[in-house]
């Protein structure tokens, strides 16, 4: 099977080109560097196993060039989260919308039957009824969810007037060492912050709360879905295990202690605007109808950042 992967130099993007070579696949990544690097893929030859573009999703032509050929898309080229997309609203709207519609419109011209979205938790909002399931009402909170909430229609849209078979992943927030791991969410910032002798920083009383999935996982439900057949205009959530930040940060900083043998003190700022409080996720749908199961608890994935933190410093030395 011929694997078009955008965003292919990424955090999971990276992961997954690496997963599917090993799995047998031809893979052709394209990704304009904006936020990954093609490194780590060359250093275990990927290279020679997969073909590597460097292009902008929303360069059309190029996307069509890049794609020939292809039997699937795993769409994950995006300007990723809350605070890169308030701070360049017209890079988000212009990358995650009319980047997606040019990926799907290449799909439509070189009749490729699938493609795989990667959508995110932030599309549901303030939930008004936990665990979120996938039915739950659709009310994004900044402009990140906005996005990947129009990303999902044009998968829809596609879906329902060419019989693109598409699927939408919701991603919970996701953790862990990938391929190239440049991805500073709650988990990592902990563990980093820990290590640099910085106090974890929590943002409200600690007790939001969220579902933490890992890359390794996140790519597993790439993979099935890729491999799934006869779904078109589907959604599924991608989780692990829901925490609550303060519990986080407190376990954190007991491993850390335990580790370093130093303290590692916690400090509480004001709660940042456009962020939901509580979210927990229902798995039931894609453990049912893909077969997902999420194989990494939070303390094994933050053992296996603080392992990864502490080798690169040593490299530094």
């Amino acid at each position: 099977m011929k694997i078009a992967v955008t965003g292919g130099a990424g955090y999971i993007g990276s992961t997954l080109v690496k997963r599917l070579v090993e799995g047998g696949n031809q893979v052709v990544s394209v990704d304009n560097l904006m936020n990954g690097d093609y490194g780590p893929l060359r250093a275990l030859g990927m290279s020679e196993k997969a073909t590597l573009h460097v292009a902008d999703i929303r360069d059309g032509k190029r996307i069509e060039e890049s794609l020939a050929g292809s039997d699937a898309i795993a769409h994950l080229a995006a300007l990723p989260g809350l605070v890169k997309c308030r701070e360049r609203p017209e890079e988000a709207v212009s990358i995650n919308l009319y980047g997606t519609q040019q990926v799907l419109e290449a799909a439509r011209r070189l009749d490729i039957g699938k493609v795989v979205f990667c959508s995110s938790a932030a599309v549901y909002g303030k939930p008004v009824e936990l665990p979120v399931t996938e039915s739950h009402p659709l009310r994004p909170l900044n402009l990140y969810g906005v996005t990947k909430l129009a990303g999902e229609k044009l998968m829809e849209l596609y879906f329902d007037n060419y019989g693109i078979e598409t699927i939408s992943l919701r991603f919970g927030n996701v953790f862990g060492v990938g391929l190239f791991t440049h991805y500073d969410t709650v988990i990592p910032r902990f563990v980093r912050m820990g290590l640099d002798g910085e106090s974890l920083t929590i943002y409200g009383d600690g007790t939001s709360s969220r579902d933490f999935v890992h890359v390794e996982d996140v790519v597993q439900a790439m993979a099935l879905s890729l491999a799934s057949k006869g779904l078109g205009g589907e959604v599924y959530n991608v989780g692990g295990e829901t925490m609550e930040i303060g519990a986080l940060a407190r376990r954190v900083a007991e491993f850390l202690r335990n580790e370093t043998g130093e303290n590692v003190r916690i400090t509480h700022l004001p709660p940042r605007p456009g962020e939901t409080k509580e979210f927990s996720y229902n798995l039931e749908k894609i453990k049912g109808e893909l077969g997902y199961g999420p194989r990494w608890s939070i303390m094994r994935g933050v053992e296996q950042i603080t392992k990864f933190n502490l080798e690169q410093r040593a490299l530094k030395v």
